[in-house]
């Protein structure tokens, strides 16, 4: 069974025998919000740009994307995440963590290789203790 990779800003797919698939970048965002918001330590995502929280407004802002050329038939992905840290935890180990994480997630649901997990921390946040 031959099959074909295309790898583009906004997508990726894969012709075969029986027609083609089509992964968007929007899916791979999704994964790595899901990931990141779920690892332990992590309270907000943080834009790019400005390094303000847009955990609730627009999360696709601290996040990029990246569909890597490459001789492999896998489609290779890189991840920039731009995350707002609980003040008090251990930060290494909550970017180490962070980094399993979204690598496991994408390569779980898509089968693409992520070549790197790339994260900024942009801030902390002290939450309120109950």
């Amino acid at each position: 069974m031959a099959t074909h990779t295309q790898h583009g800003s906004s997508a990726s797919r894969t012709d075969t025998e029986r027609g083609a698939i089509t992964l968007s970048a929007r899916l791979v965002y999704t994964l790595a919000l899901q990931a990141a918001m779920g690892t332990y330590g992590v309270v907000g995502i943080a834009s790019r740009y400005t390094g303000y929280d847009t955990t609730q407004h627009d999360p696709r802002r601290g996040i990029a994307i990246e569909f890597n050329d490459s001789t492999d038939v896998r489609t290779h992905v890189t991840v920039t995440l731009h995350v707002i840290v609980e003040y008090g935890v251990r930060i290494r180990s909550v970017t180490s963590s962070l980094q399993h994480q979204v690598a496991y997630h994408i390569q779980r649901s898509t089968g693409y290789a992520v070549d790197a997990v790339y994260v900024h921390v942009s801030g902390l946040r002290v939450t309120d203790a109950d």
